[in-house]
């Protein structure tokens, strides 16, 4: 897949924001214990919501959506008291590189935005991140799954083109 932190980063700062590109290895303590002193934070970690969507019929990714969910509740009842928040946002059908990607190998040349299609840009899970990050009460919601489309509605953004595409639901199939 193509860019690297660094585009990233400048990608943020062209769009109006400050991208600071950091090297973080969880499993290295030095690099993650920068938040602490600091006695202030935003862990996100993206994932889906599971209660949104019927089962889609594959075990692991069902566990590792799970696992993301439940690993942030823990981060955020570990970091509480430290002042540092930890959310679990789950954006919807974004066009990122491998959604463009998998619908060209499928021959769908152009997209279609809506149910069947991807609707949101990934600016707006960014944009959802930087109203959590610019809440001064966010530390009420942190160990909460929440979705980009909801976070929309309460922090009043919108994806690049000036909508505001709903919480993410795919229908489960009426089995006969």
């Amino acid at each position: 897949m193509p860019g690297t932190i660094d585009e990233c980063a400048r990608e943020v700062t062209n769009r109006g924001g400050v991208g600071i590109a950091v090297r973080c290895d969880h499993t290295v303590d030095a690099d993650v214990a920068l938040m602490l002193p600091q006695r202030r934070g935003l862990i996100v970690s993206t994932t889906a919501n599971l209660e949104a969507l019927p089962y889609m019929r594959n075990l692991f990714y069902d566990l590792a959506k799970n696992a993301v969910a439940r690993m942030t509740w823990a981060i955020a009842q570990e970091l509480r008291e430290h002042s540092i928040a930890a959310l679990a946002v789950a954006p919807g059908f974004m066009r990122t590189e491998r959604v463009v990607e998998a619908f060209r190998r499928a021959g769908a040349l152009e997209f279609r935005n809506g149910p069947g299609g991807p609707n949101e840009t990934t600016a707006y899970l960014g944009r959802a991140i930087v109203a959590l990050a610019s809440d001064a009460r966010v530390l009420e919601k942190s160990g909460q799954l929440v979705e980009v489309g909801t976070l929309a509605r309460e922090y009043g953004f919108t994806d690049v083109d000036g909508s505001q595409p709903p919480p993410f639901r795919i229908r489960a199939q009426a089995s006969t």
